[in-house]
Protein backbone atom coordinates (compact mmCIF):
# COMPACT_ATOMS: atom_id res chain seq x y z
CA UNK A 1 0.00 0.00 0.00
CA UNK A 2 1.37 3.43 -0.96
CA UNK A 3 1.68 5.74 2.12
CA UNK A 4 -0.19 9.04 2.08
CA UNK A 5 1.35 12.39 3.05
CA UNK A 6 1.76 12.84 6.79
CA UNK A 7 0.38 9.33 7.33
CA UNK A 8 2.06 6.16 8.58
CA UNK A 9 0.59 2.68 9.08
CA UNK A 10 1.05 0.57 12.19
CA UNK A 11 0.29 -3.01 11.13
CA UNK A 12 -0.63 -6.10 13.13
CA UNK A 13 -1.53 -9.59 11.92
CA UNK A 14 -5.20 -8.56 11.83
CA UNK A 15 -5.41 -4.98 10.59
CA UNK A 16 -3.52 -1.75 9.91
CA UNK A 17 -4.07 1.44 11.96
CA UNK A 18 -3.25 4.74 10.24
CA UNK A 19 -1.17 7.16 12.35
CA UNK A 20 -1.30 10.82 11.29
CA UNK A 21 1.67 13.01 12.20
CA UNK A 22 0.69 16.09 14.14
CA UNK A 23 2.09 19.61 14.12
CA UNK A 24 3.31 20.44 17.62
CA UNK A 25 3.59 24.14 18.42
CA UNK A 26 4.77 25.53 21.77
CA UNK A 27 3.74 29.05 22.65
CA UNK A 28 4.98 31.39 25.38
CA UNK A 29 2.09 33.70 26.26
CA UNK A 30 1.63 36.68 28.59
CA UNK A 31 -0.80 37.33 30.17
CA UNK A 32 -2.06 33.76 30.38
CA UNK A 33 -4.97 33.82 32.80
CA UNK A 34 -8.28 34.31 30.93
CA UNK A 35 -6.53 34.38 27.56
CA UNK A 36 -8.42 32.57 24.77
CA UNK A 37 -7.06 30.73 21.74
CA UNK A 38 -8.76 30.34 18.35
CA UNK A 39 -7.70 28.16 15.41
CA UNK A 40 -9.39 29.46 12.25
CA UNK A 41 -12.11 31.00 14.41
CA UNK A 42 -12.77 27.91 16.52
CA UNK A 43 -11.86 28.17 20.19
CA UNK A 44 -9.35 25.56 21.35
CA UNK A 45 -7.62 24.78 24.63
CA UNK A 46 -3.86 24.10 24.64
CA UNK A 47 -2.04 21.93 27.13
CA UNK A 48 -0.23 23.93 29.79
CA UNK A 49 3.44 22.94 30.05
CA UNK A 50 4.62 25.49 32.58
CA UNK A 51 3.39 28.61 34.35
CA UNK A 52 5.51 31.42 35.75
CA UNK A 53 3.40 34.12 37.40
CA UNK A 54 1.57 35.85 34.50
CA UNK A 55 3.55 33.91 31.85
CA UNK A 56 2.81 30.41 30.61
CA UNK A 57 4.21 27.99 28.07
CA UNK A 58 1.49 26.02 26.33
CA UNK A 59 1.42 23.36 23.63
CA UNK A 60 -0.85 22.87 20.64
CA UNK A 61 -1.20 19.61 18.72
CA UNK A 62 -2.68 20.16 15.26
CA UNK A 63 -3.65 17.33 12.93
CA UNK A 64 -3.74 19.98 10.26
CA UNK A 65 -2.16 23.38 11.00
CA UNK A 66 -4.76 26.17 10.90
CA UNK A 67 -4.40 29.10 8.55
CA UNK A 68 -4.09 31.28 11.60
CA UNK A 69 -3.89 30.95 15.36
CA UNK A 70 -5.40 33.92 17.18
CA UNK A 71 -4.68 34.77 20.81
CA UNK A 72 -7.20 37.06 22.53
CA UNK A 73 -7.59 38.64 25.93
CA UNK A 74 -10.17 41.26 26.88
CA UNK A 75 -8.58 44.71 27.06
CA UNK A 76 -5.54 43.63 25.02
CA UNK A 77 -4.71 43.73 21.31
CA UNK A 78 -4.95 40.23 19.80
CA UNK A 79 -1.93 38.44 18.37
CA UNK A 80 -2.24 36.42 15.16
CA UNK A 81 0.23 33.71 14.17
CA UNK A 82 0.02 32.56 10.55
CA UNK A 83 0.26 28.96 9.36
CA UNK A 84 3.77 29.32 7.96
CA UNK A 85 5.01 30.39 11.41
CA UNK A 86 3.46 27.40 13.17
CA UNK A 87 5.87 24.99 11.47
CA UNK A 88 8.73 26.70 13.35
CA UNK A 89 7.64 24.71 16.44
CA UNK A 90 7.97 27.63 18.89
CA UNK A 91 6.56 31.11 19.17
CA UNK A 92 5.43 33.79 21.58
CA UNK A 93 2.46 36.06 22.19
CA UNK A 94 3.14 38.91 24.60
CA UNK A 95 -0.10 40.84 24.37
CA UNK A 96 -0.24 44.64 24.68
CA UNK A 97 -3.06 46.57 26.37
CA UNK A 98 -5.42 48.26 23.93
CA UNK A 99 -4.25 51.73 24.90
CA UNK A 100 -0.51 50.93 24.92
CA UNK A 101 1.82 52.67 22.49
CA UNK A 102 4.09 49.62 22.37
CA UNK A 103 4.07 46.08 21.00
CA UNK A 104 6.56 43.27 21.57
CA UNK A 105 7.73 42.80 18.00
CA UNK A 106 9.92 39.79 18.70
CA UNK A 107 12.03 38.10 21.38
CA UNK A 108 15.49 36.60 21.28
CA UNK A 109 16.97 33.88 23.49
CA UNK A 110 20.37 34.67 25.00
CA UNK A 111 23.01 33.11 27.20
CA UNK A 112 22.59 33.14 30.96
CA UNK A 113 21.65 36.40 32.69
CA UNK A 114 21.77 39.12 30.03
CA UNK A 115 22.82 42.01 32.29
CA UNK A 116 22.88 44.95 29.89
CA UNK A 117 21.97 45.83 26.29
CA UNK A 118 23.44 48.19 23.73
CA UNK A 119 22.41 49.12 20.18
CA UNK A 120 25.64 48.86 18.20
CA UNK A 121 23.89 50.14 15.09
CA UNK A 122 20.40 50.00 13.57
CA UNK A 123 20.41 46.19 13.32
CA UNK A 124 22.79 44.79 15.96
CA UNK A 125 22.41 44.61 19.75
CA UNK A 126 25.07 43.55 22.26
CA UNK A 127 23.93 41.68 25.38
CA UNK A 128 26.56 41.30 28.11
CA UNK A 129 26.14 37.99 29.97
CA UNK A 130 26.73 37.91 33.70
CA UNK A 131 26.74 34.09 33.80
CA UNK A 132 28.10 33.57 30.30
CA UNK A 133 31.54 33.60 28.69
CA UNK A 134 31.17 36.88 26.81
CA UNK A 135 28.41 38.81 25.07
CA UNK A 136 25.70 37.82 22.60
CA UNK A 137 25.40 39.84 19.40
CA UNK A 138 21.79 39.86 18.21
CA UNK A 139 20.85 40.66 14.62
CA UNK A 140 17.29 41.95 14.99
CA UNK A 141 16.62 41.63 11.26
CA UNK A 142 17.64 38.00 10.78
CA UNK A 143 17.21 36.76 14.36
CA UNK A 144 20.77 35.40 14.40
CA UNK A 145 22.47 35.34 17.82
CA UNK A 146 26.25 34.94 17.90
CA UNK A 147 28.66 34.90 20.83
CA UNK A 148 31.79 37.02 21.15
CA UNK A 149 34.24 36.36 23.94
CA UNK A 150 37.75 37.22 25.09
CA UNK A 151 40.50 34.58 25.43
CA UNK A 152 39.57 31.52 27.47
CA UNK A 153 41.51 32.58 30.59
CA UNK A 154 39.04 35.46 30.87
CA UNK A 155 35.94 33.87 29.34
CA UNK A 156 35.68 30.98 31.79
CA UNK A 157 35.52 33.40 34.74
CA UNK A 158 32.25 34.91 33.43
CA UNK A 159 30.92 38.11 35.07
CA UNK A 160 30.42 40.33 31.99
CA UNK A 161 28.45 43.45 32.83
CA UNK A 162 28.27 46.26 30.27
CA UNK A 163 29.24 47.26 26.74
CA UNK A 164 30.29 50.59 25.27
CA UNK A 165 30.64 51.64 21.63
CA UNK A 166 33.53 53.92 20.70
CA UNK A 167 32.49 54.99 17.19
CA UNK A 168 35.63 57.10 16.62
CA UNK A 169 37.74 53.97 17.02
CA UNK A 170 35.24 51.47 15.59
CA UNK A 171 35.37 49.42 18.77
CA UNK A 172 33.03 47.63 21.17
CA UNK A 173 34.19 47.54 24.81
CA UNK A 174 32.99 44.87 27.23
CA UNK A 175 33.51 45.09 31.01
CA UNK A 176 34.16 42.00 33.15
CA UNK A 177 33.83 42.44 36.90
CA UNK A 178 35.39 39.12 37.92
CA UNK A 179 38.68 40.03 36.22
CA UNK A 180 38.50 43.80 36.82
CA UNK A 181 39.12 44.51 33.17
CA UNK A 182 37.66 45.73 29.90
CA UNK A 183 37.90 43.78 26.64
CA UNK A 184 38.10 45.50 23.27
CA UNK A 185 36.63 44.11 20.04
CA UNK A 186 36.98 45.64 16.59
CA UNK A 187 33.91 46.74 14.63
CA UNK A 188 32.29 45.65 12.45
CA UNK A 189 33.84 42.17 12.56
CA UNK A 190 33.96 41.70 16.37
CA UNK A 191 37.44 40.21 16.32
CA UNK A 192 39.14 40.42 19.72
CA UNK A 193 41.74 43.19 19.98
CA UNK A 194 43.02 43.48 23.55
CA UNK A 195 42.15 43.57 27.25
CA UNK A 196 42.64 46.54 29.57
CA UNK A 197 43.39 45.71 33.18
CA UNK A 198 42.20 48.13 35.84
CA UNK A 199 43.72 48.40 39.30
CA UNK A 200 40.24 48.41 40.82
CA UNK A 201 38.08 45.53 41.96
CA UNK A 202 34.86 44.45 40.21
CA UNK A 203 34.93 46.86 37.26
CA UNK A 204 31.38 47.29 35.99
CA UNK A 205 29.89 50.45 34.48
CA UNK A 206 31.59 52.40 31.66
CA UNK A 207 31.02 55.96 30.46
CA UNK A 208 32.76 57.92 27.70
CA UNK A 209 33.66 61.60 28.07
CA UNK A 210 33.86 63.12 24.58
CA UNK A 211 35.49 66.30 25.84
CA UNK A 212 38.72 64.66 27.03
CA UNK A 213 38.48 61.37 25.12
CA UNK A 214 38.57 59.21 28.23
CA UNK A 215 36.59 56.15 29.35
CA UNK A 216 35.58 56.01 33.01
CA UNK A 217 34.99 52.63 34.65
CA UNK A 218 33.35 52.36 38.07
CA UNK A 219 34.77 49.70 40.39
CA UNK A 220 32.29 48.23 42.87
CA UNK A 221 34.40 46.65 45.62
CA UNK A 222 37.36 49.06 45.58
CA UNK A 223 34.94 52.05 45.52
CA UNK A 224 36.78 54.04 42.90
CA UNK A 225 36.64 54.96 39.21
CA UNK A 226 39.33 54.01 36.70
CA UNK A 227 40.24 56.58 34.03
CA UNK A 228 41.29 54.87 30.79
CA UNK A 229 43.01 56.43 27.80
CA UNK A 230 41.45 54.68 24.76
CA UNK A 231 44.37 55.62 22.49
CA UNK A 232 46.86 53.59 24.53
CA UNK A 233 44.41 51.16 26.26
CA UNK A 234 45.85 51.93 29.67
CA UNK A 235 44.52 53.07 33.03
CA UNK A 236 45.91 56.54 33.76
CA UNK A 237 44.60 57.07 37.28
CA UNK A 238 41.73 56.33 39.65
CA UNK A 239 39.19 58.63 41.24
CA UNK A 240 38.34 57.83 44.87
CA UNK A 241 34.65 57.64 45.82
CA UNK A 242 33.25 57.43 49.35
CA UNK A 243 30.59 54.83 48.47
CA UNK A 244 30.02 52.20 45.77
CA UNK A 245 29.97 54.00 42.39
CA UNK A 246 27.58 52.91 39.65
CA UNK A 247 26.41 55.03 36.71
CA UNK A 248 28.29 58.13 35.54
CA UNK A 249 27.56 61.13 33.34
CA UNK A 250 29.33 64.35 32.47
CA UNK A 251 28.57 68.04 32.16
CA UNK A 252 28.25 69.18 28.56
CA UNK A 253 31.71 70.76 28.64
CA UNK A 254 33.16 67.55 30.09
CA UNK A 255 34.74 69.30 33.07
CA UNK A 256 32.55 67.65 35.71
CA UNK A 257 31.34 64.16 36.48
CA UNK A 258 28.09 63.10 38.10
CA UNK A 259 28.28 59.74 39.84
CA UNK A 260 25.48 57.54 41.18
CA UNK A 261 26.44 56.11 44.57
CA UNK A 262 24.77 52.81 45.33
CA UNK A 263 25.62 51.73 48.87
CA UNK A 264 28.01 52.63 51.71
CA UNK A 265 30.69 50.58 53.48
CA UNK A 266 28.11 48.81 55.62
CA UNK A 267 26.02 47.83 52.58
CA UNK A 268 23.26 50.30 53.38
CA UNK A 269 21.36 52.15 50.65
CA UNK A 270 21.79 55.65 52.04
CA UNK A 271 23.82 57.32 49.32
CA UNK A 272 23.35 60.42 47.20
CA UNK A 273 24.29 61.69 43.75
CA UNK A 274 27.70 63.37 43.80
CA UNK A 275 29.41 65.86 41.48
CA UNK A 276 33.18 65.80 40.99
CA UNK A 277 35.64 68.18 39.39
CA UNK A 278 37.63 66.20 36.82
CA UNK A 279 40.68 68.42 37.26
CA UNK A 280 41.45 67.61 40.89
CA UNK A 281 38.73 64.93 41.50
CA UNK A 282 37.31 66.84 44.45
CA UNK A 283 33.65 66.33 45.32
CA UNK A 284 31.81 69.61 44.77
CA UNK A 285 28.42 68.61 46.10
CA UNK A 286 25.76 65.99 46.75
CA UNK A 287 22.14 65.87 45.73
CA UNK A 288 18.88 63.98 46.06
CA UNK A 289 17.46 61.84 48.82
CA UNK A 290 19.52 59.08 50.42
CA UNK A 291 19.08 55.82 48.55
CA UNK A 292 20.67 53.46 46.02
CA UNK A 293 21.45 55.54 42.93
CA UNK A 294 21.88 53.27 39.93
CA UNK A 295 22.00 54.87 36.49
CA UNK A 296 22.34 58.39 35.04
CA UNK A 297 21.27 59.87 31.70
CA UNK A 298 21.89 63.52 30.77
CA UNK A 299 19.78 65.58 28.34
CA UNK A 300 21.78 68.64 27.37
CA UNK A 301 18.96 70.11 25.27
CA UNK A 302 16.66 70.44 28.26
CA UNK A 303 19.60 70.88 30.68
CA UNK A 304 18.41 67.99 32.81
CA UNK A 305 19.90 64.95 34.46
CA UNK A 306 17.85 61.78 35.10
CA UNK A 307 18.91 59.37 37.87
CA UNK A 308 17.36 56.04 38.88
CA UNK A 309 17.12 55.23 42.60
CA UNK A 310 16.51 51.55 43.31
CA UNK A 311 15.95 51.92 47.04
CA UNK A 312 13.32 54.66 46.74
CA UNK A 313 11.77 53.27 43.50
CA UNK A 314 11.91 56.62 41.80
CA UNK A 315 13.52 58.67 39.06
CA UNK A 316 15.14 61.89 40.23
CA UNK A 317 15.34 64.81 37.82
CA UNK A 318 18.05 67.43 38.32
CA UNK A 319 18.80 70.75 36.65
CA UNK A 320 22.17 70.89 34.91
CA UNK A 321 22.11 74.67 35.40
CA UNK A 322 22.45 74.63 39.18
CA UNK A 323 22.30 70.90 40.12
CA UNK A 324 19.01 71.43 41.97
CA UNK A 325 16.48 68.61 42.28
CA UNK A 326 13.50 69.36 40.01
CA UNK A 327 11.31 66.31 40.62
CA UNK A 328 11.14 62.82 42.06
CA UNK A 329 8.88 60.51 40.03
CA UNK A 330 7.64 57.25 41.50
CA UNK A 331 8.03 54.13 39.35
CA UNK A 332 7.76 50.36 39.84
CA UNK A 333 10.04 48.49 42.25
CA UNK A 334 13.81 48.52 41.79
CA UNK A 335 14.31 50.81 38.78
CA UNK A 336 17.53 49.74 37.12
CA UNK A 337 18.70 51.03 33.74
CA UNK A 338 17.23 54.16 32.13
CA UNK A 339 17.33 55.32 28.52
CA UNK A 340 16.14 58.52 26.88
CA UNK A 341 14.39 58.59 23.51
CA UNK A 342 16.37 60.48 20.84
CA UNK A 343 13.87 63.36 20.85
CA UNK A 344 14.04 63.60 24.64
CA UNK A 345 10.28 63.13 25.02
CA UNK A 346 10.28 59.76 26.80
CA UNK A 347 12.40 58.21 29.51
CA UNK A 348 12.38 54.40 29.62
CA UNK A 349 13.07 52.52 32.86
CA UNK A 350 13.75 48.82 33.36
CA UNK A 351 12.14 47.99 36.71
CA UNK A 352 13.26 44.66 38.12
CA UNK A 353 10.38 44.36 40.53
CA UNK A 354 10.61 43.18 44.16
CA UNK A 355 13.46 40.83 44.94
CA UNK A 356 12.70 37.33 46.11
CA UNK A 357 11.89 37.83 49.81
CA UNK A 358 14.26 35.06 50.93
CA UNK A 359 16.74 34.32 48.14
CA UNK A 360 17.53 37.77 46.72
CA UNK A 361 17.51 39.25 43.23
CA UNK A 362 19.31 36.39 41.47
CA UNK A 363 16.21 34.23 42.03
CA UNK A 364 12.78 34.82 40.55
CA UNK A 365 10.60 37.03 42.72
CA UNK A 366 6.88 36.76 43.33
CA UNK A 367 5.90 39.17 40.54
CA UNK A 368 7.39 40.04 37.17
CA UNK A 369 9.24 43.26 36.46
CA UNK A 370 8.07 46.12 34.25
CA UNK A 371 9.09 48.58 31.58
CA UNK A 372 8.02 52.02 32.80
CA UNK A 373 7.79 55.08 30.56
CA UNK A 374 7.93 58.70 31.73
CA UNK A 375 6.77 61.69 29.70
CA UNK A 376 9.59 64.18 30.20
CA UNK A 377 7.39 67.22 29.48
CA UNK A 378 4.85 66.49 32.19
CA UNK A 379 7.32 64.47 34.32
CA UNK A 380 4.70 61.79 34.85
CA UNK A 381 4.68 58.04 34.27
CA UNK A 382 2.48 57.35 31.24
CA UNK A 383 2.86 53.57 30.91
CA UNK A 384 3.94 50.57 32.95
CA UNK A 385 4.28 47.44 30.82
CA UNK A 386 4.54 43.98 32.36
CA UNK A 387 7.79 42.25 31.43
CA UNK A 388 9.63 39.13 32.58
CA UNK A 389 11.73 38.11 35.56
CA UNK A 390 14.15 40.81 36.72
CA UNK A 391 14.43 42.99 33.58
CA UNK A 392 17.75 44.84 33.76
CA UNK A 393 19.28 45.70 30.36
CA UNK A 394 17.67 48.48 28.32
CA UNK A 395 18.41 50.61 25.27
CA UNK A 396 16.63 52.65 22.59
CA UNK A 397 17.38 52.68 18.87
CA UNK A 398 18.81 55.83 17.28
CA UNK A 399 15.46 56.60 15.61
CA UNK A 400 13.44 55.96 18.75
CA UNK A 401 11.20 53.30 17.19
CA UNK A 402 12.65 50.28 19.01
CA UNK A 403 13.25 49.55 22.67
CA UNK A 404 15.12 46.46 23.85
CA UNK A 405 14.73 45.02 27.33
CA UNK A 406 16.47 42.00 28.85
CA UNK A 407 14.63 39.62 31.15
CA UNK A 408 17.65 38.83 33.31
CA UNK A 409 16.40 35.57 34.84
CA UNK A 410 14.52 34.39 31.74
CA UNK A 411 17.61 34.53 29.51
CA UNK A 412 15.90 36.45 26.75
CA UNK A 413 15.56 39.88 25.19
CA UNK A 414 12.29 41.56 24.24
CA UNK A 415 12.19 44.00 21.37
CA UNK A 416 9.37 46.54 21.66
CA UNK A 417 8.13 48.58 18.73
CA UNK A 418 6.82 52.09 19.35
CA UNK A 419 3.46 52.49 17.60
CA UNK A 420 4.23 55.92 16.16
CA UNK A 421 1.88 56.96 13.33
CA UNK A 422 4.91 58.37 11.52
CA UNK A 423 6.98 55.18 11.67
CA UNK A 424 7.30 53.09 8.50
CA UNK A 425 9.57 50.51 10.11
CA UNK A 426 8.58 46.89 9.55
CA UNK A 427 10.20 44.23 11.74
CA UNK A 428 7.95 41.55 10.29
CA UNK A 429 5.24 41.53 12.93
CA UNK A 430 4.82 38.84 15.54
CA UNK A 431 7.34 36.15 14.71
CA UNK A 432 8.33 32.84 16.25
CA UNK A 433 11.61 32.31 18.02
CA UNK A 434 13.81 29.32 18.75
CA UNK A 435 16.08 28.48 21.64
Amino acid sequence: MKPKALCFYMCTAVFCIPFFAQTVFDLTVQPFSETEFFADGIQIQPRVLETDKSIAQVRFNFDTPPAKLEIKHEGFRPVIIEENALVQKKGFAFLSPQNSQYDVATVFPTGKKPKSLRFINEKLIAAALLDGNGADIIDIQTGTVTRIKPPDDYARKQGFVETLVLPGQNELWLSQMTCACVHVFNLPGFDYKCSIQTSGSWSKVMAYNHANNRVYVSNWISKDISVINPLFYTEETKIPVAAVPRGMAFSQDGLYMYCAQFEDDSGKSRCRLIKKNLTDFKTLGEGGSKGAKRHIVPDYRSERLYVSDMFNSCIEVYSLKDDSLIASIGVFNNPNTIALSPDGRRLYISCRGPNHPEKGYEHKGLVTGRLDIIDTHSLTRIESIEAGNQPTGLDVSSDGTLIVLSDFLDNRVRLFRFRSPFSNLDIGGITPYTE
